[in-house]
């Protein structure tokens, strides 16, 4: 795989943040809650390709609530191969209005109302930003890492013509135990019912979280249902926890890249 060719400026980063009306009409403001959004587009490309790039828990343990994650390492990898890169935060977290309606309580009915509650929020974004004149609106991938990558392969699957794929960076909506064994197998196998898009799947084996055996299953459940999904469950990070596999570009580069070839993509 040849090196990319698209020249970034030195202040590629420093992008804008949108404000993107939610699906959810608050009464006290009059108007819908607004989702923000950290946006970037790539130097000299007057109509680029956009992925979405969802975060992952931010509750305990996690990120400080209002904390604004801009991806930065995932923001300047896409951009150097000619995408316009978005990374909204769900409602309740970062500068985003409204409360946080996901949620860890281990009820499976609670799980999958929070998953309910992200997936329209990340549907606001898809259909806010395909209006827009400044990226196609017909060439968007949906990516994100945790929970946000098992809510992109999710979304792919429940809009099966909204996007052109998806990319899931150690996706998992909890750590299974007990009785919520089989939350995100089922969520996988439901999206895999109704996915057209190809989605890539990448995981490590040292994932502090999730397991690698579940993660096949998993996998073996999506792609039984009718998804067409690429694993790569990669060997175990020497530098860190699994889980953030994200965060090591030089592991999964020749894999993301191959995958936005089979899209279609070149730069």
């Amino acid at each position: 795989m040849t090196a990319p060719s698209i020249a970034l400026p030195a202040d590629v980063l420093l992008g804008e943040t949108l404000l993107i009306p939610s699906h959810v009409q608050c009464e006290a403001l009059g108007r819908p809650f607004n989702l923000t959004a950290s946006f970037y587009r790539p130097f000299g490309i007057e109509r680029p390709p956009l992925i979405i790039f969802n975060h992952g828990s931010t509750g305990p343990g996690a990120i400080p609530p209002r904390l604004v994650q801009t991806f930065d390492i995932q923001a300047r990898f896409f951009l150097a191969r000619g995408f316009a890169f978005l990374a909204p935060m769900r409602r309740g977290r970062g500068a985003s209005e409204g409360d946080y309606v996901e949620g860890y309580d281990r009820d499976p009915l609670k799980l999958a109302g929070g998953l309910r509650h992200a997936l329209d929020d990340l549907d606001a974004v898809v259909s806010y930003m395909r209006r827009r004149e400044d990226v196609d609106g017909g060439r968007i991938l949906v990516a994100g890492q945790s929970r946000g990558g098992i809510l992109s392969i999710a979304y792919a699957g429940q809009q099966p013509h909204g996007v052109v794929g998806g990319i899931n960076f150690s996706g998992g909506w909890i750590a299974e135990c007990g009785m919520i064994e089989d939350f995100n197998r089922e969520v996988f196998a439901r999206a895999g019912g109704s996915a057209v898009a190809p989605t890539l799947w990448l995981y490590a084996e040292n994932d502090s979280i999730l397991d690698p055996a579940a993660i096949r299953r998993w996998h073996d459940s999506f792609t039984g249902a009718g998804g067409e999904a690429q694993l790569y469950l990669f060997a175990p990070l020497d530098n860190g926890d699994g889980h953030h596999l994200f965060d090591h570009p030089a592991v999964w580069q020749s894999a993301v890249d191959a995958f936005l070839h089979q899209l279609g993509f070149s730069w």
